[in-house]
């Protein structure tokens, strides 16, 4: 087990920003890789999201899909790869030929990134089913390794990875992923552990947000790709929406405040 680190007070929902990069500006550029995750600095985000899973030597490592083919030169699944084999791969040629050796980051390389952009992170754990625990001790292992300086959040679909992130890293801030928004969302939350429910814009409920939000909880909606929808979003109560296109959610909501201030 990891030293135990400081206590994660305060909420990172409480340093949260309208606008989060999913899996960096991918809609510009490779998903999870420093080329996409660097974009989305440039481009005015000030958090990202990012998908998390686990090496078959236990590493920590940034990649979305259990398997290797959709984004990467690679074939099979990731947790049956070692590190230095992840690594070897190329994750960018798949997107457009200008990103040809964009590598697998693993954690450590990701945290030192984020460090050095001043860019909070959404750490989404994906664990294969059955490798919960040891995904979330990876994460702990490389947040012993690189001390993160930003804010933090830890989202999972998987009740047993919260679960693991109640037990391995009890003060970073929690959420609960989801595409419709549960009935029972109080009880899900709850028995998660989690300060936050974030969920797909196709099943947006306004009575229901009004609800979690009044509860005390976050809410933050994916993939939000259309500025009139963040917008109405935003208005409706979600704290953030996730966005390929971080700069364009980015300059429409600036727009719409600069026309209301100038009114």
């Amino acid at each position: 087990m990891p030293s135990s680190r400081p206590p994660q007070i305060i909420s990172a929902y409480e340093f949260i920003t309208p606008v989060v990069a999913h899996r960096g500006a991918s809609g510009h550029a490779p998903e999870n890789t420093e080329a996409a995750i660097s974009l989305a600095a440039r481009h005015g985000a000030r958090w990202a999201e990012v998908d998390v899973t686990i090496s078959a030597d236990g590493f920590a490592v940034i990649h979305h899909d259990h398997d290797l083919q959709r984004c990467s030169n690679g074939n099979g699944l990731v947790i049956l790869k070692r590190l230095a084999e992840l690594k070897s791969l190329d994750c960018g040629s798949w997107f457009a030929a200008e990103f040809a050796g964009q590598k697998m980051l693993a954690l450590t390389d990701l945290l030192t990134l984020a460090n050095h952009l001043e860019l909070a992170l959404n750490l989404e754990v994906k664990p294969t089913p059955g490798r919960e625990s040891e995904t979330v001790w990876a994460i702990a292992r490389a947040l012993e390794a690189v001390p993160f300086e930003q804010p933090l959040i830890l989202s999972s679909f998987n009740i047993h990875a919260l679960h693991a992130c109640c037990t391995h890293l009890p003060h970073v801030t929690r959420a609960l992923n989801t595409e419709a928004i549960p009935r029972n969302w109080q009880e899900r939350l709850e028995e998660a552990g989690c300060q936050g429910l974030h969920f797909a814009k196709e099943f947006n409920d306004p009575a229901l947000v009004r609800d979690i939000r009044a509860a005390g909880y976050h809410l933050m909606t994916f993939t939000v790709n259309d500025p009139d929808v963040a917008q109405a979003l935003l208005r409706a109560g979600v704290s953030a929406v996730f966005t390929d296109y971080p700069q364009r959610i980015i300059q429409a909501l600036n727009q719409a405040l600069n026309a209301t201030l100038n009114h």
